[in-house]
């Protein structure tokens, strides 16, 4: 191989490399893998709010909600509810709609949108799947979110 193909092969290589990661584009179809791993090595989740932190204060009120770990905790009127905090279709984070007692996707653009019960079932799309619930045990003011 001559030198000039040389640095020819190189420079494409090396502009695959760094400029693979731009060629995927966001599509209507797209969607996040796996957002309900929490922000957690091997998506283990197991952890404790101390609510009368003032950092906690939000969820000491009906209607209250905040992210921790990945995960969006919701002092809702059927009780505290932890769901993974991103959509399904894109991944942008998810937020508690205390008024209709839902989450919703923060993408409202165009074919975006998603909603999620408090279950985290799809209730209106274009996300693909449910978004991962993850068991809340109240005990005083220590509230336990795990998988």
């Amino acid at each position: 191989m001559r030198r000039k193909e040389f640095f020819t092969a190189l420079s494409v290589s090396a502009g695959t490399v760094m400029f693979a990661p731009f060629l995927v584009s966001c599509s209507k179809g797209s969607s996040v893998a796996d957002p309900g791993t929490g922000g957690t090595p091997g998506g283990t989740v197991d952890f404790t709010l101390d609510l009368s932190l003032p950092a906690n204060a939000a969820l000491m009120t009906v209607g209250g909600s905040l992210v921790n770990n990945g995960i969006i905790i919701a002092n809702t009127t059927s009780g505290y509810v932890a769901l993974a905090n991103l959509c399904t279709h894109q991944g942008s984070p998810v937020l508690y709609d205390s008024v209709n007692n839902r989450f919703n996707c923060s993408n409202t653009g165009s074919g975006h949108g998603s909603q999620y019960s408090l279950n985290g079932a799809v209730t209106a799309g274009p996300a693909p799947k449910a978004l991962k619930l993850y068991n809340t045990s109240l005990a005083g003011t220590k509230l336990r979110v795990f998988a």
